[in-house]
């Protein structure tokens, strides 16, 4: 699996059809939450970010857990 946040430039060109300019465009407009946000990217229709899908990448929050230290609110 392929998160289209973190990806880099290189990564994401071994996509289907995603070529440096294409890339570039995904990289600029990061970040995505969903598969819609990615289909409002030049040249990104609903078709085309399905099939980024279908290939492995995906979108969205990181599906880790925080660290727990990370959860715990802050005490002055």
């Amino acid at each position: 699996m392929m998160d289209l946040n973190t990806a880099s430039i290189e990564q994401l060109q071994t996509l289907p059809g995603v070529d440096l300019r294409a890339a570039y465009d995904l990289l600029l407009w990061r970040p995505y939450l969903t598969w819609e946000e990615v289909s409002f990217v030049p040249g990104f229709d609903a078709a085309r970010a399905r099939g980024l899908k279908a290939a492995g990448a995906n979108v969205g929050l990181p599906r880790e857990p925080l660290p727990a230290s990370a959860a715990e609110p802050r005490r002055p």
